[in-house]
């Protein structure tokens, strides 16, 4: 893909262990205001959140990464209702449809991070009401690693977040942010 706005660092991190984490669904029909905030740092489960896990998640759920345990990113998240300061919503889950190895193998890394990302990327302005190039998100796409293909993980999880690198309220669905 051309150009990506997406932390390739984190996608990096994530990939190495990572299950499907996309969300393109919406789930309720009215749009909502969102405010983006100064970016804060959360160490340990912050007032109101659930610890669940990041396959658990489902579109229109609101999250926060851990700080404190950098390396769980890619397995449990804190779940925030979104009218909370919160830095990720799920705006689609969706499982991979791409060509696998003959024999149901695992495609690879490559292939299955850009079919995660070109479908995460087709979803976003029909969940947000602008295009990517023009919003004030980013999005942030999980997909199955190598490992989790082991276990039947197809899964693949689109986020949106603040571009700013801020936290957000409310949701990012129909805002036209």
């Amino acid at each position: 893909m051309a150009l990506r706005r997406t932390a390739v660092a984190v996608l990096a991190l994530l990939l190495a262990g990572a299950t499907a984490s996309c969300s393109d669904d919406a789930t309720e029909a009215g749009a909502t205001t969102t405010t983006t905030v100064a970016t804060t740092t959360t160490v340990g489960l912050p007032a109101g959140a659930e610890a669940v896990g990041l396959r658990e998640l489902d579109v229109g759920q609101c999250f926060e990464q851990p700080r404190d345990d950098p390396g769980a990113e890619d397995r449990a998240v804190w779940l925030v209702g979104c009218a909370d300061p919160h830095t990720h919503e799920v705006y689609a889950v969706v499982t991979y449809e791409g060509d696998t190895v003959k024999g149901g193998g695992y495609p690879g890394t490559t292939v299955v991070q850009d079919w995660a990302e070109q479908t995460c990327y087709a979803q976003f302005e029909g969940f947000v009401g602008r295009a990517w190039t023009t919003s004030s998100f980013d999005i942030e796409t999980w997909w199955p690693s190598e490992e989790s293909w082991g276990r039947s993980d197809r899964k693949v999880i689109c986020t949106v977040y603040p571009s700013s690198g801020g936290r957000t309220t409310g949701s990012a669905r129909g805002s036209d942010a």
